[in-house]
Order: C-alpha cells, then structure tokens, then sequence
C-alpha cells in the first residue's frame, strides 16, 4: 500500500541538501516574507517600500502600461517543477553502485526522490536568482507560469539608474594606457539613494577594465574582502571570483548562468557587457504567497517558500514528486543600484 512521505520529511531532506544559493540572492536579498494568503502585500514587506510597485501585462511580447495599475498587492505566478518515480529505475543500479547492486529496490527509490527534490529545490533558487538579477540590473521583474499572464512589476527605479555608454565612451573604445574609470564611477554612484561599497561585473566588462592600466596600477588585491562578501560567496568559487578594491570599492566578476526556457540557451545572470553599482548591506526581500495545495492547507502549511509532496497514479502506475513554490524577489528600495552597459 503506498504512504506519501510525511511533508516534514520531505521538508527535512530539502533541508540538508547542499543548497543552490547564487550571488545576488545571497549578497542583495538577506530578508525573507511568506505570505499568510495568495498575495504578497508591499505594504507589509519592509519599513522601507514607500510606493506599490506598477503592475503592466505582457502582450504580444510587449508591456503594456495603460492595461497597468499601482498595486499594493501581487499575486506571483505559481511555481511547481514535477518528475516521475517509474517503478522500473528502482530495478536498476544506480550510477557509482556496484556491478552487483549493494541497494534494495526500496534504498533506490528514497535515493532517487531525494535526488528529484534536489533537481526541483535547485530549479526554483535558479527562478529566483533570475528574478533577483532582474530586480537589481532593470527595477523590475517579470512573471509568468503555467495558466498566468505574463506581467512586469516595475518597482519604479529612476531612469537614470540604467546607462547605457555610446559611441567614444564605450570601454572598448577608450585608450587603455589613459582612460581612468574613477571619476565615471565617482559620476555613476551619485545617482544612487545609497552609498556604493561593492561593483559587480560582468565577464567581458571585467576584462576590459582590467586591461586599464590606472586599474592595473591601483586595484589593491593585498586586501581581503568584507565578512558580509564572504558570506555571500561562501561555496561559489565557481562563479564569483573577488578581485580586490578599487578604492574603496569591492570588485567581484559574477558568471554564473541559466538555461532559458524558451530558447534552451545558457544565459548570464550578469549580461557579460554589464557593471552593476551597489552595496552589500542592502535589504531585499525574497516574498513568497501562500502555498495553495490542499494537502498543505490541511497539514497547517500556508506561509512557506517550498511544500514538495509525492503521490500515487494507479494507471499507469507511477509516483509522482513535486515541489511548489511562489516567488517574487522585492527591491525595497530600486534606487539603491545603478547598473551601466559598458561594451
């Protein structure tokens, strides 16, 4: 007779699995809100939204602003990655098992579902670190799922706070034994509510402004970084190398990709053309709706950022294991950042 594993179970093994956690949700979204219903309330989040973020549907690839409205609440698109247990991949050794096939039948199966709920934890932690990077590089996010229009929150960062470098000033086109980025930088972070403590750059920005001789001959890599850098960068030696301050800044190079859904290609969360100006102790908001499942909802679980469950389907007969989720990355505060298109 199949018993669905208990949530707490399934919650337990999410747990204590090595966790997908990229740069910007780890450097720029310290704070975390599950919502008692559907909707996120801005209103609610952080002492510092001063103004409900503007609500436009995407049509025909395009964003609408007159179909919009200011909303002090935003019901996210439903997440929920799903994968099939089939019977038959719990006869078969698994991959480092040996020839002869040390695990049950039974030991295969649990080893699979905690692999699946990995696949689906990661799977999620990718949307978000996408919606996070949307957040801080534009001020806004774009959300869409199954069976859900697809809209733009626009948490209504000042235009300027996006630079686009033409012509003679791209950095490509500049001297690189002249050019000194200083005072540029010194230009750009003016444009921030905040103070700039920390520059995020894309792979092709860092190698041109590496290849600056006054960069060369200031960036102080003597120096180690800030606790709260590696924090955040604990475990991603991957995707984040820290190159040392200029100035008083930390410079990291952050390229770390995902595979677009539509098109099935390998993207950079940091455009590789992009610098991002902003400060490691900003506050963002990872918000979660409710979770919407009535087996949630009769165990007591409402307010939570993952419920993965598993069931049974008879004919044919295979178990099904799902986690779900409802996301949205929140800038408080969207003219805390300032990001520039060098190349």
């Amino acid at each position: 007779m199949f018993t669905p594993l208990a949530t707490s179970t399934m919650l337990s093994i999410v747990s204590t699995m090595g966790k997908f956690d990229p740069f910007f949700l780890r450097l720029f979204f310290g704070s975390v809100v599950t919502s008692p219903d559907e909707s996120i309330h801005f209103d609610k989040i952080h002492d510092d939204v001063v103004m409900a973020p503007f609500v436009s549907p995407v049509i025909a690839g395009k964003v609408h602003k007159e179909k919009g409205g200011e909303l002090k609440k935003f019901t996210p698109a439903y997440v929920k990655p799903k994968h099939v247990v089939k019977p038959s991949n719990n006869l078969k050794r698994r991959p480092g098992e040996s020839y002869l096939g040390e695990l049950t039948p039974a030991q295969r199966k649990q080893a699979t579902v905690v692999d699946l709920l990995d696949r689906q934890d990661k799977a999620i932690t990718a949307r978000e670190e996408w919606m996070a990077a949307q957040a801080v590089l534009t001020g806004s996010v774009t959300v869409e799922g199954e069976d859900y229009e697809k809209q733009v929150v626009d948490f209504g960062r000042n235009p300027e706070n996006s630079i686009t470098l033409i012509g003679a000033a791209k950095w490509d086109a500049v001297d690189p034994d002249t050019y000194d980025p200083t005072d540029d930088i010194t230009t750009w972070a003016e444009n921030a509510t905040g103070n700039i403590n920390t520059i995020v750059m894309g792979k092709t920005a860092w190698a041109k402004f590496y290849s600056f001789k006054s960069v060369k001959d200031n960036l102080d890599t003597r120096r180690g970084s800030s606790s709260e850098m590696e924090t955040a960068t604990k475990d991603l030696g991957m995707v984040v190398s820290f190159k040392g301050y200029f100035g008083d800044v930390a410079i990291w190079v952050y390229i770390g990709q995902y595979i677009d859904a539509e098109t099935g290609n390998k993207e950079y969360y940091m455009p590789a053309g992009k610098i991002l100006l902003g400060n490691s102790s900003y506050d963002g908001v990872r918000c979660y709706g409710a979770i919407q499942d009535v087996r949630a909802n009769d165990e007591g679980i409402v307010s939570a950022s993952r419920y993965p469950k598993n069931w049974m389907q008879e004919d044919p007969s295979v178990e099904y294991i799902m986690t779900q989720s409802a996301p949205l990355m929140v800038t408080p505060d969207p003219n805390a950042f300032v990001d520039v298109t060098v190349l």
